[in-house]
């Protein structure tokens, strides 16, 4: 772990509070630290996507469940309910590899559902108290709100890559210069004699993002023995690029297209964006898109449209690369 995650960090001594108040039968107290605690766990996911805030998030949502159910024996109900809104907060980032961006968007709302009904049986039930009530209810909420996200997200981005992106298979590929991470100058033409695998990103905001980076990142070493220089283009400026880079461990460069001219170039730029958990950018945001370069400056892969996120699995590639190579 290269950095400490301080909001998780806090949320995991929350939990050690709450399960303290809870051995000790204070139940009320423990499934108030425990909501405080998930949610200082999960602030923190957008930012590092990792196991440390996955644990956190689930480990208090089961705590708080426990810290009501434990005072009405019989079934768990509280905590099923909060464990389901917690897999439909979180679970799209965990097997990010499954769901990527848009796939799937059928399984928040499910969870959603599922979760709302489960709450109201155990309202329902009698067997609770005001607790039950008070403590879920920002959970699924929270939830609820990330849900309705979730289906904007995918109707917008189908929506606008419908017709497919302006750089096609077989074209060459559009000059651009931009800076990296260290502010030096990146031309595409300056790699001319290397295969070059572009890759858009949506900004340090997007969890996707880092779980997409990282996972071409643990392939880079084979990109590299094919010859294929790997790339991030994303709308950050060159600080916040050279932060990313440092906390997600990339060994690739990230270049700073802040006016999103490049993206607009390619034609994976959104100028109209709406989605309350997203970064605002004023030129809008770039669309998760990648595109395969070849040593002479053609367009040989380009990630499917209508299946944003596609290349988050760098097998779609090889096969190109070995006709290539």
């Amino acid at each position: 772990m290269k950095n400490i995650h301080p909001s998780t960090t806090i949320g995991l001594i929350l939990f050690l509070a709450s399960a303290t108040c809870l051995a000790l039968g204070f139940h009320i107290p423990a499934a108030a630290l425990a909501m405080v605690s998930y949610f200082a766990s999960i602030k923190e996911v957008s930012k590092y996507t990792s196991w440390y805030q996955f644990g956190g998030v689930f480990s208090s949502a089961i705590l708080l469940g426990l810290a009501l159910d434990l005072q009405s024996p019989g079934i768990p109900y509280i905590t099923i309910a909060v464990f389901l809104a917690a897999c439909g907060s979180i679970l799209r980032i965990v097997l990010f590899h499954i769901f990527s961006y848009t796939s799937h968007a059928w399984f928040e709302p499910t969870m959603l559902v599922l979760s709302i009904t489960t709450h109201v049986t155990a309202d329902l039930s009698g067997r609770y108290n005001w607790a039950a009530y008070a403590f879920p209810a920002p959970i699924i909420v929270f939830h609820a709100i990330l849900a309705w996200g979730i289906v904007k997200d995918k109707k917008q981005l189908l929506a606008y890559t419908r017709g497919g992106y302006r750089i096609q298979i077989g074209k060459p590929a559009t000059e651009f210069e931009l800076p990296d991470q260290d502010n030096n100058p990146v031309k595409l033409s300056d790699f001319k004699g290397r295969h070059l695998l572009l890759i858009f990103v949506r900004g340090d905001w997007c969890p996707g993002c880092h779980m997409m980076l990282r996972t071409y990142e643990k392939n880079n070493d084979k990109f590299r023995s094919k010859n294929v220089m790997v790339m991030a283009i994303g709308p950050d400026p060159v600080g916040v690029n050279r932060g990313m880079v440092e906390k997600l461990g990339l060994d690739f460069k990230v270049l700073s297209d802040e006016g999103q001219k490049t993206a607009m170039i390619y034609g994976v730029q959104l100028k109209e964006y709406d989605n309350d958990f997203a970064e605002k950018y004023e030129a809008g945001i770039p669309l998760p898109a990648s595109f395969l370069v070849d040593k002479n400056g053609i367009v040989r892969y380009v990630s499917r449209p209508d299946k944003v996120g596609e290349f988050l699995n760098p097998s779609l590639i090889f096969p190109i690369l070995d006709k290539l190579n």
